[in-house]
């Protein structure tokens, strides 16, 4: 009697052709998560210099305007290779000691409702809207936060001499 139970070249042929069909769909695979995985990377990567090229600096000094200060003036600018920002969607908040002091509104400047390109200037005049801040001994200092409606916020800390009187706060 023949015994057929012996592993024939056909059968191992059929196997190995398996076992490259299933390494093949699986490489393709890896393959397509990799390539998906770098694009969402680069999207985020591009999102994130995006943000961080979307900020405003202050553009020279602040200026307040008596001992009690109702308003401040100070110029705005976006660095260059900065994104333009409009000047509409900016907040501006004051605080003294934690405490916020000041939604500033009725902000009016050259460039309310346009766009703030790199390079240029934009001079802001802000009103607090709460109450004036008068300087006490034990808060001599304030901080003006300006917030774009896209990228970084920008903290700027004042300190006032005791006997300021209006003019450049140092």
């Amino acid at each position: 009697m023949r015994k057929d139970s012996a592993f024939s070249g056909l059968e191992a042929a059929i196997v190995l052709i398996a076992f490259v069909v299933v390494a093949a769909v699986f490489s393709y695979v890896m393959l397509g998560a990799g390539f998906f995985a770098t694009q969402k990377s680069q999207e985020v990567t591009y999102s994130g210099i995006k943000q961080s090229t979307s900020n405003m600096v202050l553009d020279g000094q602040i200026y307040g305007n008596g001992k009690s200060i109702t308003q401040l003036t100070f110029y705005l600018t976006v660095p260059e290779g900065g994104q333009p920002q409009k000047m509409s969607e900016v907040d501006y908040l004051m605080t003294v000691g934690g405490n916020t002091v000041s939604v500033l509104s009725a902000v009016s400047n050259d460039a309310t409702a346009g766009l703030l390109q790199p390079g240029a200037r934009a001079k802001i005049v802000a009103h607090l809207t709460a109450a004036s801040y008068q300087p006490a001994a034990s808060q001599p200092s304030f901080t003006l936060e300006i917030k774009p409606k896209v990228g970084a916020s920008t903290l700027i800390s004042k300190t006032l001499s005791s006997g300021y009187d209006g003019g450049v706060i140092i």
